[in-house]
């Protein structure tokens, strides 16, 4: 598995557990905290993006 496969199933696992834990935790602090978390997947999907780009260029970023 590429680095690019890799960054994508760990952000998606990172994603999904914060959609559990924002469906199962009721306290208003934490539910902010989870939505400032949720303010970065734009700028992790981008990031993918560049990983992306990256491996069309063959370079692994060794």
């Amino acid at each position: 598995m590429g680095d690019y496969e890799k960054y994508v199933t760990e952000v998606n696992n990172v994603f999904a557990i914060i959609e559990k834990l924002k469906s199962n935790w009721s306290n208003t602090d934490n539910s902010s905290y989870i939505e400032e978390i949720n303010e970065y997947k734009n700028a992790v999907i981008k990031a993918a993006g560049f990983l992306q780009q990256q491996k069309k260029q063959g370079n692994n970023g060794v």
